[in-house]
């Protein structure tokens, strides 16, 4: 747990992750997106226009990870001495 808070925080500190990216986020809620389609639909109505949406199914697009590369990813974006040592 302690790792986890870390590496968090390293991520948080870095502006590593998107606004968009709010799963798993203290202080963030998945139903945010929902809501941004939803204003996003309604503000299409109202002009009537048109809106698309495309809508991806990626549960199986990571079977396997390729960890040697991820090490390398992490340390290049940062991620290095003590904390990096520990895994």
């Amino acid at each position: 747990m302690l790792l986890d808070c870390r590496v968090r925080e390293w991520v948080d500190d870095a502006g590593l992750l998107p606004q968009s990216q709010n799963g798993f986020r203290a202080g963030f809620r998945t139903n945010n997106n929902g809501f941004v389609l939803r204003c996003a639909m309604e503000r299409a109505q109202a002009q009537g226009r048109n809106l698309f949406l495309a809508s991806i199914d990626i549960s199986n697009a990571f079977p396997s990870v390729c960890h040697p590369l991820l090490w390398l990813k992490l340390h290049r974006l940062g991620m290095a001495g003590p904390l990096f040592d520990v895994f």
